[in-house]
């Protein structure tokens, strides 16, 4: 039978788990804008919103900081990290170095099982987003290939630690800003790598793979630095209560 974990191992689990909890949720509060670029993130805030203990914030926003979406600036604290373009031309080379290689396993990696019934699974997906082009229904597309693509490869340590890059860079506001035309040629880039895997072409998979990669990355830097700053680098947004810092009334001697 196996042994039960101390009291005090529990209660270290239970603070990993809440801290996790907390770095999820302040993370997709950065990928969907909601915190801004350059906004001032501090414990109590987080605490309050979160419903968490300080010992959580605090341990989520040290992995915020090491995972490069938060920087804590003397006397300022915590602010969400500004994206540039070298940032995400830097992350896209990367990303298309692993999904290049993860669509070479996947094809390799057909035979097995449950790999087909993915792929066809996110071709349906892409089928009805191209002749439904939305921005809900790219998000959800997106995340759906680019996640079954990296699972497929077998690859646990590449798969985590491409989701932790990606998490990084991550932001909803690219995906919203495509037109359904973009949104449709999107759809069919996912769809043209899927067959490639279907067809157990390792070289065809992975050309498609990263140069659909490499297309968002042309994307994004044709993007003037107002369309870039308004997608990437939404400002903060204005909290309940934020004042600003009252004048004094006293006259200077």
């Amino acid at each position: 039978m196996p042994q039960r974990p101390t009291p005090e191992l529990e209660s270290e689990l239970a603070k990993r788990s809440v801290a996790s909890l907390a770095y999820d949720a302040i993370s997709e509060r950065i990928a969907s804008g909601e915190f801004g670029s350059n906004e001032r993130l501090t414990e109590a805030q987080l605490v309050a919103e979160l419903q968490v203990s300080r010992g959580a914030v605090r341990e989520a926003m040290s992995k915020l900081a090491a995972d490069g979406l938060i920087q804590i600036e003397l006397n300022k604290g915590a602010v969400v990290r500004p994206i540039t373009r070298k940032d995400m031309a830097d992350f896209l080379q990367v990303r298309a170095l692993f999904e290049g290689f993860a669509a070479r396993r996947a094809a390799e990696r057909i035979a097995e099982p449950g790999i087909r019934e993915a792929i066809h699974e996110v071709i349906e997906q892409c089928n009805e987003l191209e002749a439904n082009p939305s921005a809900a229904g790219m998000i959800d597309n997106d995340t759906a290939f680019h996640s079954a693509i990296m699972d497929m490869s077998g690859n646990s340590i590449m798969a985590a630690e491409w989701r932790r890059l990606r998490r990084s860079r991550y932001r909803l506001n690219f995906l919203r800003s495509l037109s359904p035309e973009e949104v449709a040629v999107s759809a069919q880039q996912h769809r043209e790598t899927l067959y490639a895997i279907l067809d157990g072409d390792p070289e065809l998979a992975s050309g498609f793979a990263a140069k659909h990669v490499r297309l968002t990355n042309s994307r994004i830097q044709r993007l003037s630095n107002e369309e870039f700053d308004a997608i990437f680098n939404p400002p903060g947004r204005k909290r309940t209560g934020e004042t600003k810092p009252r004048r004094s009334s006293k006259k200077p001697a």
